[in-house]
């Protein structure tokens, strides 16, 4: 028989619990407004323990896009497994990733200023932009084989690097051009109707339909 202890669920690692706690503050406040101190109260530890895990908030920047980067492939290898000719699992998978650049929002939205704080971070977002764009140009080719989309070989190459520029910078441009600080479901809805625009020409009618469905979740 196992004992009490045994039986009561691990209490997560602490320098899991700062990435979380910092997630959440960079997301609501942006990097630059966040202390390390702000970080170590949400925990409920010492600015000392803080620094053992992270002894800089460059280090916690680079945690937390190396957590962004494990999701986004994770993301990219569900689609392996779906039906690869249902429009829904490409519908699916737009969702999905949209949810992702909102759970990683500040990673985006700050981009510049990231850049600034933590210049290591150069690397690594080419590194993951170049895979998911490759990944993005993957499924698009999936969905032309399966008849859901028709996009001339001439325009191939735009398309797919307006639809990476806009799925994935949508937060940025908002901030950064019409001055938007709070984002909601309002501002995702957005981001999903501008992306949905770039590929309803080249639709069929139940891929259309799919994207439809999938806009109107949140409407």
């Amino acid at each position: 028989m196992k004992s009490d202890e045994a039986k009561r669920p691990r209490k997560r690692r602490t320098r899991d619990r700062i990435l979380d706690a910092a997630l959440d503050l960079f997301n609501d406040r942006g990097p630059d407004r966040v202390t390390t101190a702000e970080i170590a109260l949400a925990v409920d530890i010492n600015e000392g323990n803080l620094y053992y895990h992270f002894r800089t908030k460059e280090l916690l920047v680079l945690a937390l896009f190396a957590r962004f980067e494990a999701d986004a492939m994770v993301l990219v290898a569900t689609v392996d497994g779906a039906d690869e000719g249902a429009a829904a699992t490409y519908a699916g998978f737009l969702r999905q990733w949209f949810s992702l650049v909102w759970s990683y929002r500040f990673l985006f939205r700050d981009l510049v200023g990231l850049v600034a704080l933590a210049p290591a971070l150069v690397e690594p977002v080419r590194t993951i932009s170049a895979a998911m764009r490759l990944a993005v140009g993957d499924i698009v080719s999936r969905m032309q084989k399966a008849g859901l989309v028709d996009i001339p070989e001439s325009e191939h190459d735009a398309v797919l690097t307006n639809l990476w520029i806009v799925s994935t910078y949508w937060a940025a441009y908002l901030n950064l051009q019409e001055g938007v600080s709070e984002f909601g479901q309002q501002q995702l809805d957005w981001g999903l109707q501008q992306v949905s625009s770039l590929f309803r020409p080249y639709l069929s009618a139940e891929a259309k339909a799919e994207l439809e469905a999938l806009v109107e979740i949140g409407a």
